[in-house]
């Protein structure tokens, strides 16, 4: 019967594992039904990231990865030459050591500090270095929360387009409970836990092009963005930590 050996680590496995694989399986089922919790948000439909997963050995062994798969690689975190997704791997008789990436889209908190408790959570602050609006974004967002009626605008990134993420920005009347704020001017600005570590330094301008003015966001962070300018990529970099 066929060894996955899963090397350290701090969340889901921290000793380290070797388990017996079942043939024909993937390596994301052969973990989950050993207990070792890796995440699958797509529900193991090739339509995600978060099983993404790095070969140590065997990986030559492996069946071969689809176009499908292929294009999700690119948007992985800590994408290696020999990263797979494991949902769409599938276990053979050989013996396999993988590596499981310390963080995912989903795991994203961890890179920010520890709330003190649930009763203060809400006191997490915004400061002008991690988030800031130019006077003509003032200006103008000013402007759309009141055809809104709203009292407060929430930034976040999502999954989207070709190069993995793209801003979302809502009119929202309170903060959900893991945001970070800030009042700028008589704006409640509103950033989700799980995107901060995507706008750390980011600036919302107002500018004008011609005859179309538009918000754009000034983000330290993006390594690339898309042709048609929908989506964009962040730097790997942010997610290393020793």
């Amino acid at each position: 019967m066929p060894k996955i050996k899963i090397l350290p680590h701090e969340e889901l496995c921290p000793n380290g594992a070797e388990i017996e694989a079942t043939v024909g399986k993937s390596v994301c089922e052969n973990l989950l039904d050993n207990e070792i919790d890796l995440e699958h948000a797509c529900e193991l439909s090739c339509a995600c990231t978060t099983c993404h997963v790095i070969f140590k050995e065997g990986f030559d062994s492996l069946n071969e990865s689809t176009d499908d798969e292929e294009d999700l690689l690119d948007k992985a975190w800590g994408l290696e030459p020999k990263s797979r997704l494991s949902c769409q791997t599938i276990v053979d008789e050989n013996d396999l050591t993988i590596e499981i990436p310390k963080y995912t889209i989903n795991m994203v908190s961890e890179i920010h500090p520890k709330k003190e408790s649930k009763a203060t959570q809400m006191e997490k602050k915004l400061s002008k270095k991690d988030f800031s609006l130019s006077n003509s974004a003032v200006n103008h967002i000013s402007n759309l929360l009141e055809k809104n009626k709203s009292s407060g605008v929430r930034v976040s990134v999502k999954s989207s387009g070709c190069s993995g993420y793209a801003y979302d920005l809502s009119f929202v009347q309170k903060a959900e409970q893991d945001d970070y704020k800030a009042s700028v001017e008589d704006i409640n600005l509103y950033i989700s836990e799980e995107s901060l570590i995507f706008l750390k330094g980011t600036e919302i301008d107002y500018v004008t092009k011609g005859l179309n003015s538009e918000l754009i966001f000034n983000n330290p962070n993006i390594s690339a963005k898309c042709g048609c300018g929908e989506s964009f990529s962040i730097d790997q970099n942010l997610f290393q930590k020793a």
